[in-house]
């Protein structure tokens, strides 16, 4: 039921404090309150990997175009280093390189979903480009 209210505050004119409140409310409603920012980044990862699924989804056929594509790369670049973090929450601020240095190959295919996205987005743009817009 929260779920619902938080996303029924995304559809109307709210001030930031009242949808910060909502989205609040649906963190701590799935137990990833403030007291646990592990638990909170592995909520947040969950959730966009069901936002990012349908989108891969749709990427897997040709006529939808670059952007979908695009949209699917980003999704998954944002799910690799959101579990970089949860995986290495502490890490920088205690010196602990060996957890930072574990995260290293999930950084780079980041960074590649990260590339690939851009590389897709700028293959529209160049289209548009090529037609005078």
């Amino acid at each position: 039921m929260v779920q619902t209210e938080a996303a029924l505050a995304d559809g109307v004119v709210l001030d930031d404090d009242a949808r910060h409140a909502a989205w609040e409310a649906q963190l701590k409603a799935a137990g990833a309150g403030q007291d646990d920012p592990v638990k909170r980044v592995e909520f947040i990862r969950w959730q966009v990997l069901r936002a990012g699924t349908p989108l891969r989804l749709m990427a897997q056929h040709h006529a939808t175009g670059p952007i979908p594509l695009a949209a699917a790369h980003t999704a998954s670049g944002l799910h690799l280093l959101l579990g970089v973090i949860a995986a290495s929450q502490d890490a920088v601020a205690q010196g602990d390189v060996d957890t930072l240095a574990a995260q290293a190959e999930q950084l780079e295919a980041a960074r590649e979903a990260q590339e690939t996205a851009i590389g897709n987005t700028d293959i529209l743009l160049n289209m548009l480009k090529s037609v005078g817009l």
